[in-house]
């Protein structure tokens, strides 16, 4: 409805094209505040309409802080306010309904305790809701009344309290409720897999749907979550691969080949990997100058996991006061304290023009080096040569390179092949199907 309609309330208007002009300057830049937004996003087509995670990531935080950031730069005009607090209110409003006690920096996904804030922002969007009134953009015709989401999320609100007082009825302050636990979303996502299972079939009888089910579960079954309390993915044991000192003698002849052997057995690695530790950035949401500070943010915290000390801490944590380049770090922060940026680590302006200086450099020379062997070890031989002066003597400096060169090769490949991608491959599903069958 969002992007078929307008949203008027207390006469502020609520207008997609402000998401639409903010995607037009952000996807054309090289380091984006809102990476997750694609097209399928802000354009979707009949399937991607249906998708509820697409929605979630229009209306997210990260997005309304990217909006917040083009507001402030003169990127969008004042009267975009209204649709970036709506974007900013309704991701409060997902996260009340899909909470979960997975520690995370968002107040609002913590699990519902029916605590003021959470019921102050419920009793906010009642309201908004009761007083909103949509508007078609073709015919500026009221069309409030033959729309159902608004009904629905009323019915939503309400249901969350009637249920948290017929769960609580102690009225016990420990008592939380974990809400994305009661949606919909996992037998969602059960039924997509076994619908994947089945090829073109996409209507499985109740036997092939045993059949799915039973090799799902077996092959799923070990499958390590993100989540659980046990070890961690094969991520982290790919990094350490080559600091492992005792290796088994075939594994061994597989990454060091013997010189008597080297015309016969080839090494599969072409390429000496630039150990790091750590491949948490494959995560990261990377947000031009305001993007950079929320890397070097990034980075400098990442250092810290290698070695702290009071001078670190004192040097990471050295900007207090809103700058022009620091409102996205700023409009990112999530804390519920009276701090400026919360959690989020702005370091000196010697580490940040020091991170721009290896961001020039890498700009310039990767398209030249991509398609060669040993791009790592060449970037590093070009960027090593840039000085960063730290109070610390203990200061890594070799692990802040080699993480800078995997972090920024790792987010060129993704959003290029993202950009490679077809905006409609599934445009014409029912179509492939029947070619294929």
């Amino acid at each position: 409805m969002f992007f078929k309609h307008n949203f008027e309330i207390n006469n502020d208007l609520i207008d997609k094209k402000h998401l639409d002009e903010f995607y037009s300057f952000d996807s054309n830049c090289n380091l984006r505040t809102a990476p997750k937004l694609t097209y399928s996003h802000v354009h979707p087509g009949p399937f991607e309409k249906m998708k509820v995670r697409l929605a979630t990531q229009v209306f997210s935080h990260s997005v309304a802080a990217g909006m917040s950031t083009a507001l402030n730069i003169g990127i969008l005009p004042n009267n975009s306010i209204p649709t970036i607090n709506f974007i900013n209110d309704m991701d409060k409003l997902f996260d009340i309904f899909n909470s979960s006690d997975t520690p995370n920096s968002k107040i609002f996904n913590d699990p519902f305790n029916n605590n003021s804030h959470q019921l102050d922002h419920l009793n906010k969007m009642t309201e908004m809701f009761k007083n909103m009134k949509v508007v078609s953009k073709l015919s500026a015709t009221d069309m409030t009344q033959r729309v159902n989401f608004l009904n629905g999320w009323l019915v939503s609100i309400s249901g969350l309290k009637m249920l948290w007082n017929s769960l609580n009825v102690d009225q016990n302050k420990d008592y939380t409720l974990c809400t994305g636990r009661i949606n919909q979303d996992c037998l969602e996502n059960l039924f997509g897999t076994i619908r994947q299972q089945l090829g073109n079939n996409t209507n499985p009888t109740p036997i092939q749907f045993i059949w799915a089910f039973k090799k799902i579960f077996c092959v799923e079954y070990f499958r390590h979550s993100p989540d659980a309390n046990c070890i961690e993915d094969l991520d982290n044991v790919l990094c350490q691969f080559n600091e492992m000192n005792e290796m088994s003698a075939s594994i061994n002849e597989i990454v060091n080949p013997s010189k008597t052997n080297c015309n016969v057995t080839q090494s599969i690695f072409k390429f000496n990997p630039i150990k790091i530790g750590t491949v948490d950035y494959r995560k990261l949401n990377i947000p031009e100058t305001n993007a950079l500070t929320y890397i070097s943010g990034y980075l400098m915290k990442k250092c810290l996991e290698k070695h702290t000390c009071s001078d670190c801490l004192n040097y990471a944590n050295f900007q207090k006061n809103i700058e022009p380049s620091f409102l996205l770090s700023f409009f990112k922060s999530t804390a519920n304290d009276n701090s400026t940026f919360g959690k989020l680590t702005l370091p000196h302006d010697e580490f940040y023009n020091y991170i721009f200086k290896l961001e020039s450099l890498f700009v310039e020379h990767f398209s030249s080096l991509a398609t060669e062997d040993n791009v790592g070890a060449k970037l590093r031989d070009l960027l090593i040569n840039t000085r960063l002066k730290h109070p610390c003597e203990n200061f890594n400096y070799s692990y802040l390179l080699n993480l800078f060169i995997r972090f920024r090769i790792f987010s060129s490949i993704k959003f290029l092949n993202r950009c490679l991608m077809s905006e409609r491959v599934i445009k014409h599903r029912k179509l492939s199907i029947l070619k294929h069958m």
